[in-house]
This record gives structure tokens, sequence and C-alpha cells, in this order.
């Protein structure tokens, strides 16, 4: 029972690093946005483009995981916007965008790295499909809800539309997404210098990665400790993957660890841009609050599931 545990120690130390870091301020914590840009305008970017091209062209992606992780995912959404709007009376834009942290997990800094060290098989193809759903699907649809539905400053749909398409190309994971696509239909390699250092990149991500989201949740305070916080929680931790898992087993072609390596993904906690998404309609501290009190559990509940598909 220990050994699925022990191969999530160095992920949970280095989380454990950076809050003690930062905590200790052995380094300032004035230093975690610049941080945080590096690792969004170049890791990010160049890990995901490894990845994407790791997994193939288009062809290769299988559009019917696309699909149904999609459908789990809006289920999600769905369900977590009607409770925050009928229970908790969330404007009906705001309630989409704060419900994106039901659904959307983190992906970069936590699914990657611990479904590498699970998965490795199927790690890069899975986190190329989910990269898909979460910034090519699920966020432009919930954002430009939003905006369409937003109390103080509803856009007509066509500009939303606009609006949401424009901020989503401009996004570096998009951008890497685009890459990997444009560079894998090539059948090229990279350069030898190139390759290299890729390599180092792509090696260096998950440390600031996890170190960042130590860093981050010793920056972070539990602002609300309501109903709201612990719906937002419950439904990333254990609504959306138990979803993801159900529809997923229904889907034909699927191996086992490709399943069991997507509902991994699907349940950790949500990502950290749900705090700025969630800023635009002053329910920051709501999602600030859910952010720190789902990634405190996720180390329990993501353990647990491990230690579940390791049996």
């Amino acid at each position: 029972m220990l050994a699925p545990l022990l191969t999530l120690l160095p992920i949970y130390l280095l989380i454990l690093l950076g809050f003690g870091v930062i905590k200790a301020r052995l380094v300032s914590p004035e230093a975690l946005p610049q941080l945080s840009r590096f690792m969004l305008i170049v890791c990010v970017p160049v890990l995901i483009f490894s990845a994407v091209a790791n997994a193939g062209d288009l062809t290769a992606f299988n559009w019917g995981f696309i699909l149904v992780y999609t459908a789990a995912s809006l289920v999600t959404l769905t369900l977590t916007r009607e409770i925050l709007r009928r229970a908790f009376g969330q404007g009906p834009g705001q309630s989409w965008v704060v419900a994106l942290s039901s659904t959307t997990p983190n992906s970069v800094f936590l699914g990657y790295p611990i479904t590498m060290i699970v998965f490795p098989e199927v790690a890069d193809r899975l986190f190329a499909w989910v990269i898909v759903v979460e910034n090519m699907l699920v966020i432009p649809l919930a954002l430009t809800l939003g905006d369409v539905l937003s109390r103080d400053y509803a856009l007509p749909p066509t500009q939303a539309i606009r609006h949401t398409a424009k901020t989503t190309l401009q996004n570096p994971t998009v951008m890497g997404l685009l890459a990997g696509l444009a560079f894998g239909a090539t059948g090229l390699a990279l350069a030898a210098p190139l390759e290299k250092t890729r390599m180092m990149i792509v090696a260096a991500a998950p440390l600031v990665s996890l170190f960042l989201v130590g860093g981050n949740v010793a920056q972070s305070k539990l602002h609300e400790v309501d109903a709201p916080v612990f719906l937002l929680a419950g439904m990333k931790l254990l609504l959306h993957p138990a979803l993801v898992f159900a529809a997923l087993s229904l889907l034909p072609g699927l191996t086992r660890e490709e399943l069991l390596g997507a509902t991994l993904f699907a349940s950790m906690p949500m990502f950290s841009l749900s705090v700025i998404f969630a800023a635009k309609y002053r329910a920051e501290k709501l999602a600030s609050s859910a952010l720190v009190l789902a990634t405190l559990l996720g180390a329990v509940t993501v353990g647990l599931f491990v230690v579940l598909v390791s049996a």
C-alpha cells in the first residue's frame, strides 16, 4: 500500500519545498509572479509543444476521447453553475465563470507531472487530448457565456465570441498546442541543438511548476470557508473525476492506462487561472479559497486514487 504513495513522494516534497521556502521567506514572495510568468511564457508552451508533437498529428488524436471527456466536463460545469445560480444567488454570467473551478484541473502544474510518474506510457497523449478539451472547448465556452450573460457589461454573442477567440489564441498554452500540432504534422525532427534545449526545458518544467504550487499555497489564504467553497472543491475533486471515469468507461477501444490516466488528470485540483477569471466578476476570494482548499484536500484524494488503481 505504501509503494504507490512513495512514487508520489517526490511530487509532495517539491510542493512542500516551495511552500517552506516562500513561508520562511528564503525567496521573496514577490518573486512568485515573475517565476509564474517565466513558467507561463517559456516552460508551458514548450511542454505542451513536446506532448502534442509526440502525440502525433490531428489524425492520431482520439476524438472520441476528446468528445466524451468534454461531455463529462460540461455536465460538471453545468451542474455546478446551476447550484451556484439557484442556491447561492450568483449572477447568470458570474456563475458560469466561477463554475470553471469545478471542471478544469491543474493539468500543467500537477496533472502532467503526476501522470508521468504513475502512467508514463500514456501521459503525453493524454496531456495533449486534455489540453485540447480545456483550452479549446470548455474554458472558451464558459468565458463566452460569462460575457454574454454578465449583469454588468453583457456583450452581444458575436462580440463575445470574437473576444474569447482573441484571448484564446493569445494564450501561451494554445500557442504551444497549435505549434505542436503544426510541427507534428510535418513529420520532421528538431535539429540537435534545438532538441537538447527542448529536453532541458521539459526537464525543468515539473520542478518549477511544483515549486510554484507550494509557493502559491503559502501565499494564499482561505478568505472564505463556506458552502460555495466546499461545493467547488468537492465538485472538482470528486464529481468531475467520477463522471470522467464513468463516461470514458463506455468508450470502446480505450486502454486501462488511458482510462485511469484520464481520471487521474480529472482528479487534480483546479487550475490557478480560475482565480484570475473569477476576479472579473468580483469572486476572486471564493475562487482563491476553493483553490487552496482543493489543493490541500487533493493531496489526500489524489493519493487515495493512486493507491486504489495500484492495488
